[in-house]
């Protein structure tokens, strides 16, 4: 009889998988810094690439044309959704601003405080 904290699989492929995942998920310093100079050499040559490939394709007016019908017709497919991310976005940047106004009084207010309480004339 199985004991009930085991998990039961339906062949030893799945158990081989968990065994897999579960010891692999533990890296070394060492492979995190091998990981991270891959990601920015791939990002680097991918980036290169697109540089040239978007100078020559740049030359191409009906290609830039194609974008554009393209850009035009994904924009107004999705204009819903662009004006009601972009209002979010305005009244999450006048809420930021409105707190850091606050902070700044309230520091100036804290400030103003302490160089009454440190005044030497008191």
């Amino acid at each position: 009889m199985k004991h009930i904290s085991e998990q039961v699989y339906s062949n030893e492929m799945e158990k081989d998988k968990k065994k897999m995942t579960v010891s692999g998920a533990q890296t070394s310093k060492g492979e995190l810094v091998v990981k991270g100079v891959a990601t920015a050499v791939a990002a680097a040559t991918i980036i290169e690439t697109g540089k040239g490939v978007m100078k020559t394709l740049a030359k191409q007016p009906l290609v830039m044309f194609g974008f554009g019908i393209a850009a035009g017709f994904l924009t107004h497919k999705y204009r819903k959704e662009i004006i009601l991310i972009t209002s979010k976005t305005a009244e999450q940047g006048k809420d930021f601003v409105l707190k850091q106004k606050e902070n700044i009084k309230d520091l100036i207010a804290e400030s103003q405080e302490a160089e009454e309480g440190t005044d030497p004339q008191n």
